[in-house]
C-alpha cells in the first residue's frame, strides 16, 4: 500500500467517523426531543392551567424536530446526488449544472449546520423552561 493509498483511507475513515458522530447527534438530539414533546403535550393536555410556557415547549420541540428531520434528508439528497455522479460512467453534467449543484450542496450545508446549533440552543431553551416550570 502506497503513502497516498494510505492517506485515502485514512480520509475516508475521517469522513466516516465524522458522518457517524453527526448523526450520533441527530439521532439523541431527535429522541430528546420527541420524548420531551410527548411528555410537555400530555401534561399540558391534562392540566387545567393554560400556560405559555407549555405552548412554548412544544413549539421549540416540534421546531427542533423539523430542523433535524431536515437535516437528515438534505444529508440524503446530498449523498444520492454524489452516488448518482460517481456511480454512471455515462452521466454528461454541464459546468453550469455542475455550479449548480455545488451551490445547492454548500446552501444546505450551511442550513444544516444552522439548523444543528438551532437545535442544540433550543434544547438549553427548553431545559430552562422545565426548570422554571418544576421549580416554579
Amino acid at each position: 500500500m502506497t503513502m497516498l493509498d494510505e492517506m485515502e483511507e485514512r480520509r475516508s475513515q475521517i469522513t466516516d467517523r465524522f458522518l457517524q458522530s453527526t448523526f450520533g447527534l441527530w439521532n439523541a438530539l431527535l429522541t430528546v426531543n420527541g420524548i420531551l414533546f410527548a411528555a410537555i403535550f400530555a401534561i399540558g393536555a391534562t392540566s387545567k392551567e393554560d400556560s405559555i410556557t407549555f405552548s412554548v415547549l412544544i413549539g421549540a420541540c416540534f421546531l427542533s424536530i423539523a430542523l433535524l428531520v431536515y437535516n437528515f434528508v438534505a444529508t440524503k439528497v446530498t449523498y444520492y446526488r454524489i452516488g448518482q455522479i460517481v456511480n454512471d460512467e455515462n452521466y454528461n453534467i454541464s459546468e453550469k449544472k455542475q455550479k449548480r449543484d455545488i451551490c445547492q450542496a454548500l446552501f444546505r450545508h450551511t442550513f444544516i449546520q444552522i439548523s444543528e446549533f438551532a437545535c442544540l440552543f433550543l434544547l438549553l431553551i427548553e431545559a430552562v423552561l422545565i426548570i422554571a416550570m418544576v421549580t416554579g
